[in-house]
């Protein structure tokens, strides 16, 4: 996978989360992982497609999804993790992703986003098929997101 698919996710992850989420945010140590990933409690999906294809997957624990919709709703309580929360993270997770297409849509690659989808449970798990997954833990005052991104450049 290349870096340059790589960097917009980040500076829109640092870029978003520090001004929706309002929280200090840290990047913790990057790595690859396999197929399939573990999910946490929380887990948003969203596909490239383009110039490049794949996906990227937001996880989170049910608290942190808690508080970062809460901030993300003016202070509003998140008690339960009910519709309001979950359409604020889906929409979280579309920010970051929409962010970082056009980013890399400024570097000369053509993509497009697909709307998110969330799933929540324990124990989930998400198949990647033949592509690459590097693992970018973010970390912030409201608790650790990790994003999983698999992508490749499309076919000429």
């Amino acid at each position: 996978m290349k870096v340059e698919f790589i960097n917009p996710f980040v500076s829109a992850a640092f870029m978003v989360l520090e001004k929706v989420g309002k929280t200090k945010v840290t990047k913790g140590k990057l790595c690859l992982t396999a197929s399939p990933i573990e999910g946490k409690d929380v887990n948003t999906v969203i596909g490239v497609t383009g110039d490049i294809l794949g996906q990227v997957i937001y996880c989170m624990s049910t608290e942190t999804a808690q508080k970062l919709a809460s901030t993300m709703l003016m202070g509003m309580p998140v008690e339960d993790f009910d519709e309001i929360g979950k359409s604020a993270i889906s929409e979280l997770g579309n920010i970051i992703t929409g962010n970082a297409a056009t980013e890399l849509g400024n570097n000369g690659f053509c993509c497009n986003i697909t709307p998110p989808s969330l799933f929540m449970g324990k124990e989930v798990k998400v198949s990647i098929k033949d592509l690459q997954i590097l693992v970018i833990p973010v970390l912030t005052d409201l608790g650790e997101i990790t994003i999983f991104v698999a992508l490749r450049e499309a076919d000429q």
